[in-house]
């Protein structure tokens, strides 16, 4: 027993020491720090900057499994890396494709079932005939912006939702009580949020991360930048709805009549358009400065 695991400690010390393995790191952390200096320095661009942060994000999943597959193997298969004259590059070879494979096979998982998960889950009806207007209109916004078919559905609960999801087929759901306490022109400029959301394929992201998230619990990078990702996802959806709309101060007085509202339940948080926290690890933005950057959009617009 002690031979093996002297031999399992020979098979990591020359695998964490070897160049090979120390470039794969450098490479990843090199290519994380590029993308967050873009991502500093580009404050005001919106949609750069989810385009960075998903790289991020998605350097920071693929780090992880090439650090468990790479423990495993020298586990698994610590003689040969120990000993073969190319048992360590072998082994950085296999942790590299076993983590490209690894998070290609999660993401494929999520997004053929996550989205239908979700949808199970809050089991929208279809909308009734006095409700109709809202699916007309955002037939209307989503042909204009080239968006495909989407399928708006009512979510039977008090609580004031908005969610789109994703997938094969696109969804928009609301709830009874999000009808309840707003206007026909804040319900147009939530209903062309959540259309924002599937243009840009945040939808099907923000199931992915939040499986993913619970997966990787252990994981410092995405609990950072999963969050600040869902915070630059909500500010570009925003400011696309306030575009397409031309009512950027509708939406403003919706998203403050959704705060004066109890806090949804957990279940929809990361998903509907507004919920609790605040800070680094709030997957919302500060209130203040939607509503802030809302108002700026909407005396822009009223100037053009």
């Amino acid at each position: 027993m002690s031979s093996f695991l002297e031999t399992i400690g020979e098979a990591l010390i020359a695998y964490w020491s070897s160049p090979l393995t120390l470039s794969v790191v450098a490479v990843c952390g090199a290519c994380m720090g590029t993308l967050l200096y873009v991502f500093v320095t580009n404050a005001r661009n919106a949609k750069l900057r989810v385009s960075l942060l998903t790289g991020l994000y998605a350097l920071s999943i693929f780090f992880w499994a090439f650090v468990a597959v790479s423990f495993s193997l020298c586990a698994a298969e610590a003689r040969m890396v120990a000993y073969a004259h190319n048992g360590v590059p072998m082994a950085v070879l296999g942790a590299v494709a076993g983590g490209s494979i690894a998070t290609g096979s999660i993401s494929a998982i999520v997004w053929r079932y996550g989205n239908a998960a979700v949808i199970r889950r809050f089991a929208p009806r279809e909308l009734h005939d006095d409700e109709r207007w809202l699916q007309q209109f955002a037939d209307l916004l989503r042909e204009f912006e080239g968006i495909p078919p989407v399928h708006l559905r009512l979510v039977e609960s008090d609580e004031a939702l908005a969610l789109a999801i994703g997938g094969k087929e696109r969804n928009v759901l609301v709830s009874r009580g999000l009808l309840s306490i707003l206007e026909k022109d804040e319900l147009e400029t939530v209903a062309a949020h959540e259309l924002m959301h599937l243009k840009h394929h945040d939808a099907e992201f923000k199931v992915f991360s939040r499986v993913l998230s619970r997966i990787l619990f252990f994981d410092p990078f995405s609990k950072f930048f999963d969050p600040a990702v869902h915070r630059e996802r909500e500010y570009l959806a925003d400011e696309m709805s306030g575009r397409a709309t031309g009512k950027p101060a509708a939406l403003a007085s919706a998203l403050l009549k959704l705060a004066a509202r109890n806090a949804p339940t957990k279940a929809s948080w990361g998903l509907s358009i507004s919920g609790p926290g605040h800070g680094v690890f709030s997957r919302y933005p500060p209130l203040d400065e939607r509503i802030h950057r809302l108002l700026l959009l909407s005396d822009l617009l009223a100037r053009g």
